[in-house]
């Protein structure tokens, strides 16, 4: 089965939030893409229900932005925008304690921190990432893009 194809079967039916770095491998299409489309394309299917939060979208766009690519940032905006697929959670002030929490207590970078209480308020199972500085928790396991490859 390998590992990718547990790591779906064990997020299968449930919520699983996706950290920045898995859409930009995805629209990049780098290294890293064979590993993180039936990761997405689980969601489009429904065999799991994506989710991210704003501030994903917001690090999505930097690099397109920094050079000025037009086209990406339209073909990056389309994607964020596709109906039925990754639901898009906004960061509450509660949010924004509980990651000041969580990088000052767990030692993360408060966006780590962001995208962690994202995918708890959000009541994900799973948090899709690669990531080194964000760890497993008892409500989340971590899921590390890299470690999808064995």
């Amino acid at each position: 089965m390998g590992a990718l194809g547990a790591a779906l079967a064990r997020m299968a039916g449930q919520r699983v939030y996706f950290d920045t770095n898995v859409f930009i491998y995805f629209l990049d299409q780098g290294a890293l893409f064979n590993m993180v489309a039936p990761l997405l394309a689980a969601c489009v299917e429904g065999r799991m229900t994506g989710c991210t939060g704003d501030a994903a979208v917001a690090e999505t766009m930097v690099m397109p932005y920094r050079h000025n690519n037009t086209a990406k940032i339209a073909q990056f905006k389309a994607f964020f925008g596709l109906q039925g697929f990754l639901t898009l959670h906004a960061h509450t002030a509660q949010t924004f304690d509980l990651a000041a929490q969580l990088a000052g207590t767990q030692g993360m970078r408060l966006m780590d921190a962001l995208h962690f209480a994202t995918a708890i308020e959000s009541s994900c199972r799973f948090l899709v990432t690669n990531d080194a500085g964000i760890k497993s928790s008892d409500e989340i396991e971590v899921i590390y893009v890299k470690a999808l490859q064995a």
